[in-house]
């Protein structure tokens, strides 16, 4: 009976060794930019196009206001929200988050905001879309203060 239950110990062990082995997988992507790439190649210019997508502009002249005028520019910009909601997918990938906490918090503030101007560009909606844009702001900003802003400081001392 001993012999049996250490024969079966054994095989359950090697099982669960070779099963833990099997777990260990690359993952199917390789982040290939930093950061800063990644902010100057697609964050910055997607969110320029949100923030100049609308808005009003006052002058003695008047006042214009500023919204997609046809299918092709919300098209563009619906292109460029969608690509800043992968964005914050992308920040958490690799080597790129910072830390697990407040990295994370932002990257999925910064692609939920993004999803926000989707919607109200789907709906066609300036105003909606302005408020998304304030959201991208207010994200961006949060992000900055707390990772560039501080490093910039640190450099600096």
């Amino acid at each position: 009976m001993m012999v049996q239950h250490d024969s079966l110990r054994t095989v359950l062990v090697s099982s669960f060794a070779i099963l833990a082995a099997g777990c260990t997988r690359q993952l199917p992507f390789k982040p290939v930019a930093t950061v800063r790439e990644l902010m100057e190649s697609t964050v910055h210019p997607s969110s320029e196009v949100i923030f100049d997508s609308v808005g009003t502009i006052i002058t003695i002249e008047g006042t214009q206001e500023i919204a997609p005028k046809n299918d092709e520019e919300w098209a563009e910009v619906r292109a460029s929200a969608v690509t800043l909601a992968e964005a914050g997918n992308l920040l958490l990938i690799g080597d790129r988050p910072k830390d697990r906490g407040t990295w994370y918090t932002n990257a999925r503030a910064l692609t939920d905001a993004a999803l926000l101007a989707v919607r109200a560009v789907d709906a066609k909606n300036p105003e909606q879309l302005f408020e998304a844009g304030g959201q991208v702001y207010d994200v961006c900003q949060r992000c900055h203060e707390h990772y560039w802003h501080d490093a910039t400081r640190e450099k600096g001392r």
